[in-house]
């Protein structure tokens, strides 16, 4: 039997979606997601490189040594995309933008979400406008951006945006009455709180503030229910994290359920 040939690791590049793939990427990408939006990509020597975003100041890619990240690749455009944090005030609102910036080849995106403790994608690639079309706002979370069919960079820790007033998806199940009360107690930290990063509360605490209280174990049925209706299927600390998320993003909950 012929000797197999040595396995070797293919380090990854540019060239495929942004993971982390050691434990120091790992903390590198969970530091910057702890301090706010920002881009992520590999350089030509695949060095993984972050740069948060601020608002108001646009991150510019392209082939030009002018943006604000260079890629010396010949399907890029020299002004190929832009990345923007808006923070408006009354109402607040904090969104991220993306835009083409009429690049040859153009630039595609997809929201991210963990599966089984591995990030997928949520949804197929779509493509970002072009100017002069208006950005794309992208949904919370994490996300992959595809420049030229080619080159990967990732958009990270899209914050909640509190002040938008889309309405809620036509297509999305509506909870339950007890499931909507649930709903309410397990957001209400992100409406109490400024900064939204309060804990949750348990479902014992959930459970005696809701109208008539129940026991923690019913609290864990709804969730569990909410789950399954949603379609969340990563772990239950996944699932109620991203429970939350989408109960604000589709205004599932809303600011008069406070008052």
């Amino acid at each position: 039997m012929a000797a197999r040939p040595p396995f070797r690791l293919i380090e990854p590049t540019y060239f495929v979606p942004l993971r982390a793939v050691t434990a120091h990427e790992s903390n590198r990408l969970a530091e910057a997601r702890r301090a706010g939006p920002f881009v992520a990509w590999r350089d030509g020597a695949r060095m993984l490189k972050v740069r948060a975003l601020l608002a108001g100041k646009p991150i510019t890619v392209g082939r030009s040594v002018d943006s604000t990240i260079t890629f010396d690749h010949v399907l890029i455009s020299r002004e190929h995309a832009e990345v923007l944090l808006r923070v408006l005030h009354q109402p607040t609102q904090t969104s991220v933008f993306l835009l083409d910036l009429c690049s040859k080849h153009g630039t595609a995106h997809r929201p991210l979400r963990i599966q089984h403790g591995v990030e997928r994608p949520k949804k197929p690639l779509r493509p970002a406008p072009s100017q002069p079309a208006r950005a794309v706002r992208l949904e919370p979370g994490e996300h992959d951006v595809k420049l030229a069919g080619e080159v990967w960079l990732r958009v990270g820790a899209v914050p909640i945006d509190r002040g938008a007033t889309s309405d809620r998806d036509l297509d999305l199940p509506k909870p339950t009455q007890r499931e909507h009360d649930v709903l309410v107690e397990l957001c209400r930290p992100h409406f109490d709180v400024a900064s939204g990063s309060a804990v949750t509360p348990s479902n014992a605490e959930i459970g005696v503030r809701v109208h008539p209280p129940i026991g923690a174990e019913r609290v864990s049925d709804l969730v569990s229910q909410m789950y399954a209706k949603y379609e969340l299927v990563g772990t239950k600390e996944q699932n109620r994290v991203r429970l939350v998320d989408l109960a604000l993003e589709h205004r599932l909950v809303r600011a008069e359920d406070y008052v």
